[in-house]
């Protein structure tokens, strides 16, 4: 991949959707110690909270748009208020791929 700005994200979790917030629900993979002493809590989600650009960031993460083209969506959509935009949404972006929440695609067969 030749930049995180040409890769296209998609999410990989399931999520709720409130007054046009987002909740991440994760679920953490266990290691046999925990699957032992934590049944009760394998099949219960953590719940990430996301803030509105967040959220909106979130939203555009369907496969449909590169890291590039969602950093100029947030910029039309909140102007000064995202700055400095790539910097925020390329972060973010390596943050949920770290995390397992969304995962990167490169899209082939364009040309260059």
């Amino acid at each position: 991949m030749k930049s995180i700005m040409e890769a296209y994200p998609v999410q990989r979790c399931e999520y709720e959707e409130k007054d046009g917030n987002i909740t991440v629900l994760v679920k953490k993979p266990f290691n046999f110690i925990e699957k032992l002493f934590f049944k009760k809590m394998l099949d219960k989600p953590f719940r990430i909270d996301l803030d509105k650009i967040g959220s909106f960031v979130w939203k555009q993460c369907t496969g449909t748009y590169s890291v590039e083209e969602i950093t100029a969506l947030c910029r039309k959509e909140f102007g000064e208020e995202v700055e400095p935009a790539e910097e925020r949404v390329k972060l973010f972006i390596e943050q949920m791929n770290k995390n397992r929440m969304i995962q990167l695609f490169v899209k082939t067969g364009e040309s260059e």
